[in-house]
């Protein structure tokens, strides 16, 4: 549990209850363990807590009167396909980003520690784990 717990406590009528999100700022959630997360994977990740931990749990779930049960492969069921323009905007802000992260990095000089030494690219926290082994972040959504 986080020991800062009651950050995201109030008193209402003598009893604990818990702070209205829209209301707490970015950095007093992340104090309280919250990753910045998507809702759809939020979802995701109550049905990996729910399964405990367990991917293949989560894929072989029974429980399809449950409201997440719909999303928890990571997905939005009711999203249509994708059409090729939108396949094709994808790919060139993918080319873009790809292009930026090598200018930026060819800038760097070698022996200055950079993330492409350590065998990362700025913002993988995965903590030198395979994608597939960090189902969810430190102090992700519950």
């Amino acid at each position: 549990m986080s020991q800062h717990r009651h950050i995201g406590l109030e008193r209402e009528d003598g009893y604990d209850v818990g702070r209205d999100p829209r209301n707490m700022s970015a950095g007093e959630l992340e104090q309280l363990g919250h990753a910045r997360v998507s809702p759809l994977r939020a979802l995701r990740l109550k049905c990996l807590d729910c399964c405990n931990g367990s991917a293949r749990e989560v894929r072989l779930c029974t429980a399809v009167d449950c409201p997440s049960w719909p999303f928890r492969m990571g997905k939005n069921p009711w999203a249509g396909p994708v059409s090729e323009a939108r396949r094709e905007h994808g790919r060139r802000l993918g080319r873009r980003r790809a292009a930026h992260l090598a200018d930026a990095f060819a800038e760097k000089d070698e022996s200055d520690g950079s993330p492409l030494d350590r065998g990362t690219l700025p913002g993988d926290d995965l903590g030198g784990k395979r994608r597939s082994e960090k189902d969810e972040p430190e102090g992700g959504a519950s």
